[in-house]
Formats: structure tokens, sequence, C-alpha cells
């Protein structure tokens, strides 16, 4: 068995969590004059305090940013415009973005929509802002700065080999080992689970009547917002093209897997907020369940393939069991 390389135990060599963190630089964006970032935050990464978003392509040049945090109490019409205009900025557009905000009424669909992958409204103070930001990091940026830091060690070839490097998703060998694991790990824990196999509708047109960057775009927002609908037990993967499967740990009623598939198809149906407008687009679902739609990867992945294809011809945007 090859063991996931998205567990910091399955480094070779031991690393300081702790130097990795302060290595990290966080831009904080906003117009308030008080404005002040907690001493946590002093303590375990790079700051910089900023008035505007566009000083950040300058800093960028000079200074590697890591993660932008912008006030959206302060600095709204301008994080509108920045998220708009990200799939177009090729220096900014992956790093990654948390709105935040005193006001516990702003709309966290909203920002998440417009692209943002994360949104915290509250004190930046409170214990609860130190854990929602710890666990931002961790998600989205730690990875790879591990990545950056450890070449010739043979973890870059790991992360090409295991992991999708549009959306950094785990890709088709390393979701294909992690069923096979489940499986072989079923016959002693007698658990099922399921397989849902998931295909953006008319994504050609998308390509077609934009361009290739902007439909590489909405493969990463899918495929953020697909994270954001699941356990992080389960696993997101992107297969290829416009093509993403799901490993959904430990289910054993249809019905749990009725409400998460309309949760799917809700969430990656809302409109996705970028330079020229919005894009809309819905996708299709086939879902097998182990073990009584197959007992081997191969027949999982067909049946929930195959399943997918009868929602698509039911009229796409929905989703469908291999079996009744």
């Amino acid at each position: 068995m090859v063991k996931s390389v998205d567990s910091f135990a399955d480094f070779s060599t031991p690393f300081d969590e702790s130097k990795l963190k302060a290595s990290i630089h966080v831009a904080f964006i906003s117009r308030n004059p008080l404005f002040n970032v907690p001493s946590f935050l002093k303590d375990t990464y790079q700051i910089s305090i900023h008035q505007d978003y566009q000083r950040l392509f300058e800093i960028n040049r000079f200074r590697k940013i890591d993660a932008i945090c912008l006030d959206s109490d302060y600095v709204e019409e301008e994080a509108v415009k920045f998220l708009r205009h990200r799939p177009y900025q090729k220096a900014l557009t992956s790093i990654p973005v948390m709105i935040f905000s005193q006001d516990p009424y702003h709309n966290l669909e909203f920002y998440t929509q417009l692209g943002a992958e994360d949104y915290y409204a509250g004190s930046l103070d409170s214990a609860l802002f130190r854990v929602r930001f710890k666990n931002f990091i961790k998600l989205h940026c730690l990875r790879f700065d591990i990545l950056e830091k450890k070449t010739g060690d043979g973890v870059e070839l790991a992360f090409m080999a295991y992991y999708d490097k549009l959306t950094s998703l785990p890709n088709r060998q390393l979701f294909q080992e992690r069923v096979e694991e489940k499986i072989r790990s079923s016959n002693y824990l007698s658990q099922s689970f399921a397989v849902l196999f998931l295909d953006l509708d008319d994504f050609k047109c998308v390509n077609d009547q934009n361009n290739h960057q902007t439909g590489d775009w909405l493969l990463n927002q899918v495929g953020l917002r697909l994270k954001n609908c699941f356990k992080k037990t389960d696993t997101v993967a992107r297969l290829g093209g416009d093509e993403f499967a799901i490993l959904v740990d430990e289910v054993e009623d249809k019905k749990v897997l009725e409400k998460i598939a309309h949760r799917v198809l809700y969430r990656l149906s809302a409109p996705y907020g970028y330079a020229r407008g919005y894009l809309r687009i819905n996708v299709s679902l086939g879902i097998s369940l182990f073990p009584q739609d197959g007992q081997d990867y191969q027949s999982l992945i067909t049946q929930a393939d195959q399943a997918m294809y009868k929602s698509k011809r039911n009229g796409k945007g929905q989703f469908a069991f291999a079996s009744p």
C-alpha cells in the first residue's frame, strides 16, 4: 500500500511546523485606521497590513504573499472587485483569500460564490477566529509551503504523482488507492461506503464562450465548493477534465446520500462571480455503494459513471443511484 502524501506523518524526514508557519506571509487589507491583528498572528506568521488590494501586486513581486485577508466592513467594494478579477490576475489567482467581518449578518454565500476560500464573521480576538484561521492556513497554505521547502527528497514528485496540478485535489491514482484501501479494511470493519461520480454539464460551452483560463478557474472553484460539501474523512478527487469523484466514508443509508447529493447539486449550481459577471453551471451525479454495486474499485467507479450518465439522460443537473 502506498501512503497518502497529504498526511504530515507520511514525509520521510522530520520538520518543525512552527518554523514553516513563521515563514508564511499573510497580507491583511483594511481601511480601518484602528485596525490591528491579534498578537497570536504576529507571533506565528509574517503579517503585513495594507489599505487596498492594489498594493498586493507590487508587494508580491518582491515579497511572496501566501494568504490574503480582506476586511469586508471597510473595503467591501474593493473585496468584491478583487474577487471578481482574480481569474485574470495571474500573480494573485492562486493565493487563498479569507474575508472577515465584525458584522454577523454579512453574507457568507455571497463571498464564497465570488471565489473566497473562507469567510469569518466576528471578533478577531476570539478563540473561534484563532481556530478558524489556523485551519485556513493549514488547509490552503501549509502543505504547499512544505512541498516548496522540501525539494530534492521526493515530496514534489509524490505531489505530482498523487495530486491534480490545477485544483490540488487528489488525482485518479490516489483516489483509486483510497477506495481500494477502504475495500481491504471492510474485510474486518464491515463498513459500507459510497463512490460518487460527478461531471459538469455542458462544460465545453464555458471554454467556447469565454476561454480556457476561465474554464480552469471554474474547475478550481468547483473543487473548492466540493471540499466544503464533505467531511475531512471523505476524499474529493479530480479524475481529469471536468470529472470529479468523491469517496464518502461510512454511509449505509441512501437517505443520507440523497441529502448529500442535493447539497452538492445546490451548492455547485449557485452562480460563480468573475470579472465579466457570473458563470452558472449544473452538474450530473452518479452514486454507487459498496458492496452491493461492486466489490472492487473498477466496478464501483464504472457503476457510478453509468449512473451519472443516467442522470444526464434524465435531464442533467440531477443525481441517480447505480441500483434501486
